[in-house]
């Protein structure tokens, strides 16, 4: 008796011990499994955070390239003045042209010749005094065929042009309307006989020995130092 007993009881002690090394074991692996989840969990919230702080950086360079082309949008402006002589059905057409930019002293210069331009008897007689009384181009004179004004328009790359009256502001909207032309005078500047008193303004070469004011190139620089010294 004693000695199966005996053996019974150790039996049942060996029994358990292997079933608390199971237990522990196991228990062993779940703490592992805890941390493991635990670390995922860490680096879920990790990643979560750097997505969140690279939405917020896409955000930001979204808002810098929207206020950089904002800014852009503001200095790619420039002044446009002309002269104009008339065609048939009482239709303006451009004669001489010129622009400055309103951020610096870029600029440039045409003469358009109207070698295939209709006239009738009206227009013909206006274009006559114009040449003898205002701004001495025969309209067969420039250095550009008129054909070509649509294409040198389109290829000035301002988004706002500032034209001194109505009527240029319509000429110039038949090719350009995708461009913003805003009359200068709707900002307040006066007729350009009370501005154009600086004899320090540039004239174009062709007219040198003419009343410069009375010309395109001297007065986009007038309407640019109004514009400037009022913006």
């Amino acid at each position: 008796m004693n000695v199966f007993g005996s053996s019974q009881s150790g039996e049942t002690k060996k029994n358990i011990s292997n079933l608390e090394e199971i237990v522990k074991s196991y228990s062993n692996k779940l703490d592992k499994i805890e941390h493991l989840l635990e670390e995922n969990h860490k680096s879920i919230q990790i990643q979560e955070e750097q997505v969140e702080a690279i939405q917020l950086t896409c955000i930001q360079i979204t808002e810098h390239m929207t206020r950089g082309e904002v800014s852009l949008q503001s200095i790619k402006e420039t002044i446009l003045e002309m002269q104009c002589v008339l065609g048939v059905n009482n239709k303006y057409m451009i004669k001489e042209m010129s622009i400055v930019d309103t951020e610096t002293w870029a600029t440039q210069h045409w003469i358009f010749k109207h070698s295939n331009s209709m006239q009738d008897n009206k227009s013909r007689k206006t274009n006559k005094w114009l040449e003898r009384n205002y701004h001495q181009l025969a309209i067969e004179f420039g250095d550009v065929e008129y054909e070509e004004l649509g294409k040198i328009l389109n290829s000035l790359k301002f988004r706002c042009i500032y034209v001194k009256g109505e009527q240029k502001k319509q000429v110039l909207m038949e090719y350009i309307p995708h461009v913003a032309l805003i009359n200068i005078e709707d900002l307040g500047c006066p007729r350009l006989d009370q501005i154009c008193d600086d004899e320090t303004l540039p004239c174009c070469i062709f007219h040198m020995e003419f009343n410069p004011k009375q010309r395109t190139f001297y007065k986009v620089f007038a309407i640019r130092k109004w514009f400037i010294n009022n913006s």
